[in-house]
């Protein structure tokens, strides 16, 4: 079950981002169960609500994008766990990862071991194979 990365979710709710065409073909692929057993890691869905709560956006506005994709058939949501924290911050010190792409990938490694993004850290990290969403749409 790959993971979403933070930049596909808001790729999808900003119809201004450069890959929101992207990112909105990606979770109809999604939806439909074209790519099947995909995840949010929870650590995502706190870096959004941060992101957005940084640039003055309403506790209505969050909560409502927040739900949205809750609302997407064929999405699930991974804990934020102590083992994903501990793994984290090991990955932090290893590859000098940022805190928040150090969680997501300490998901992945929990899980699948496979991140939708194209964010290119991950390419860094044994055992972590990145999908770039523009080659799967």
């Amino acid at each position: 079950m790959p993971i979403i990365e933070l930049d596909m979710l808001i790729a999808l709710v900003n119809r201004r981002d450069k890959l929101h065409h992207i990112a909105k073909r990606l979770f109809e692929k999604i939806s439909n169960e074209s790519i099947k057993n995909v995840v949010i890691p929870a650590s995502a869905l706190i870096e959004y609500e941060l992101i957005l709560r940084s640039k003055g956006y309403s506790e209505d506005a969050i909560r409502d994008d927040i739900q949205a994709f809750m609302m997407i058939n064929n999405i699930r949501e991974i804990p934020l766990t102590f083992k994903v924290i501990i793994n984290a911050s090991m990955l932090r010190e290893k590859y000098h990862l940022t805190y928040f792409d150090s969680l997501h990938a300490a998901s992945a490694l929990i899980h699948d071991r496979t991140v939708i993004s194209v964010n290119r850290c991950y390419e860094k990290i044994p055992n972590i194979k990145l999908i770039d969403p523009r080659e799967v749409v």
